[in-house]
């Protein structure tokens, strides 16, 4: 079980980047960007030239399946994907695609050592797309890497669902998650592999006390997610196997072990980021059971709470 949660952990995992100060004529952003359901992890923030929005090239580049060199003498990325070829020079608003150049609206920069590149014409031209939601602070790219989405089972006329639609859906209608006086503010990551729904929920420091709290009844973490595996179910089909992660995220000034040493992640700015799974919660189609855990410092996984649903 440790295994199995370290997995969806690894597919779920999400941080957020610390602020930076990289030049006169980029501004720094808190943009988040998203490749098929996972935040990419960036040392510096992405940053915004004349109206363009550039990142550092290996984290995203990792994310979309792209192979890449760095010619330090030359100040040139060579990238490729596929059948695909980019070369992108630093300083040069001339880039090439299978040796024919294209103009750049930004040539590519260094920035505290790192190399970044504008962010759509690299999705666009290996055949990603990219959309833009939250006022322009989420951009989130869809390569197309061997995503596999399985049609639900012929009893059902249900579409299969996306990511991006589980993940929007959620956030639209559970960004206030429980009831009553303990009513949490958090926000969701999806993934969609096969007949699983992957469901992050992320909680900030105060709701999580709260949580915790709660969660002295062992079971109030089947109860609290309850709804929304059965929902999901309803909505995009009765085949798919609902699995929540519980999250922990703030950003703490001081080095703390509190959490766990494995889920502290510090950041350029000199604070800590606490990124700890806590609670876990999986509702199986096959069966209809149900099974909550808590999850320790170290990803082991206790039983909370066991039923039917």
């Amino acid at each position: 079980m440790k295994k199995k949660v370290a997995i969806i952990t690894t597919l779920l995992l999400t941080l957020i980047s610390p602020s930076v100060l990289p030049s006169v004529n980029a501004a720094p952003v808190s943009k988040q960007v998203v490749v098929d359901g996972q935040r990419v992890i960036f040392d510096l923030n992405p940053i915004i030239v004349d109206g363009t929005t550039l990142v550092q090239f290996t984290p995203v580049f990792k994310k979309l399946g792209i192979t890449s060199t760095w010619n330090q003498e030359k100040k040139q990325v060579v990238a490729t994907k596929g059948s695909t070829r980019i070369i992108l020079n630093v300083g040069s608003k001339t880039a090439y695609v299978n040796g024919s150049p294209v103009n750049l609206q930004v040539a590519p920069t260094v920035v505290a050592g790192k190399v970044f590149v504008p962010l759509r014409f690299i999705s666009e031209s290996t055949g990603a797309s990219l959309s833009i939601r939250n006022n322009g602070n989420v951009i989130e790219v869809f390569s197309g890497n061997g995503r596999s989405i399985s049609q639900p089972a012929a009893q059902t006329t249900k579409s299969a669902p996306t990511s991006v639609q589980v993940r929007n859906y959620l956030d639209q209608n559970y960004g206030a998650l429980g009831s009553g006086r303990d009513l949490y503010d958090v926000y969701y990551t999806s993934v969609v592999q096969n007949e699983t729904i992957l469901v992050g929920i992320y909680f900030d420091f105060d709701d999580y006390m709260i949580l915790m709290d709660n969660a002295l009844d062992d079971s109030y973490i089947y109860k609290l997610t309850k709804p929304i595996a059965k929902d999901l179910q309803a909505r995009y089909g009765s085949s798919y196997d609902v699995n929540l992660l519980l999250y922990l995220e703030f950003e703490s000034p001081f080095y703390t072990s509190t959490f766990g040493i494995d889920n502290i992640t510090p950041l350029s700015n000199g604070n800590y980021q606490i990124l700890k799974p806590s609670f876990y919660s999986a509702f199986s189609a096959d069966s209809g059971e149900a099974e909550s855990y808590f999850i320790d410092f170290e990803g082991e996984l206790y039983p909370m709470y066991y039923s039917a649903y």
